[in-house]
């Protein structure tokens, strides 16, 4: 992708520095929205403020308050994490194709498309454990169990924290 084009996905969807993508195809509550947040609070402060959370999928305005508030009293800052809104699949595989990580914690799914979707741009991808997501993944050290945040957080902070993990998933996305 050329510089100009990242420049301009940046620009758009307000990402100031580099991130980690989650594109839960909507804010149901099997999609655990709530619980990577909780988990992205957890991460230690340097990754906190080396990378954004990127939330990329169409939100009602309602969705996103309480989202603000659940991120304000987690204690994350107003750029910590950026809700995208709808984002054209154009834009969506420039976005699987910019970040540092993919992160899926849902609780259930029935094929894990979006995760297919990251990991045949190159992205690294990690999951929950459940459902569809291990079969599409297909790597037992790339799974969390979505239900424990401290968990989500750990294998977040594993993969953002190591450049040769980080490399190691995007090889197994693209052979996958």
């Amino acid at each position: 992708m050329a510089d100009g084009e990242a420049d301009r996905v940046r620009e758009t969807y307000r990402i100031s520095r580099p991130f980690a993508l989650c594109a839960p195809g909507g804010f149901d509550i099997h999609k655990n929205v709530e619980g990577l947040i909780s988990a992205w609070a957890r991460l230690p402060a340097h990754l906190r403020k080396s990378h954004q959370l990127v939330i990329a999928s169409r939100i009602q305005r309602a969705t996103e308050r309480r989202l603000e508030k659940l991120r304000q009293k987690a204690g994350l800052g107003s750029d910590d994490i950026v809700f995208t809104g709808y984002v054209p699949d154009a834009d969506l595989i420039r976005l699987y194709n910019l970040t540092d990580l993919c992160v899926f914690p849902s609780r259930h799914e029935g094929f894990g498309l979006p995760a297919l979707e990251a990991m045949s741009c190159g992205a690294p991808t990690i999951g929950s454990d459940r459902s569809a997501v291990p079969e599409v993944i297909g790597r037992d050290d790339a799974m969390f169990d979505p239900e424990n945040p401290a968990a989500v957080a750990d294998r977040i902070a594993e993969v953002l924290g190591n450049p040769e993990r980080r490399a190691d998933l995007a090889r197994h996305a693209r052979e996958r």
